[in-house]
């Protein structure tokens, strides 16, 4: 364990222990917390070194606007269209 010293505005340190202390009744856990929001950050980095336990190579993961480049585009209307028209019809079928 290291123990680090970091600078942080007032009102998001007030903020961010007023959450702590909402979710675990004390601010005891404050370490804790600030730890799962450092490794939460870093989870790229324990996602490339599971696929290498695993033998496969990853050069890294993709961020959400990479994907939406590469992401297919879609033909023909959303589904929520075509399930409202086949509801409607069906409504209208059964008042008739």
């Amino acid at each position: 364990m290291a123990k680090v010293s970091i600078y942080v505005d007032d009102e998001v340190w007030a903020s961010f222990k007023a959450q702590v202390f909402q979710k675990h009744g004390n601010l005891r856990k404050l370490s804790t917390e600030v730890e799962m929001l450092l490794r939460a950050a870093i989870v790229k980095d324990q996602v490339v070194s599971a696929f290498e336990k695993i033998g496969v190579t990853a050069k890294g993961t993709a961020s959400s606007q990479e994907i939406k480049a590469i992401r297919p585009k879609l033909r023909g209307p959303p589904s929520e269209e075509i399930l409202r028209q086949m509801r409607n019809k069906r409504i209208a079928q059964t008042l008739s």
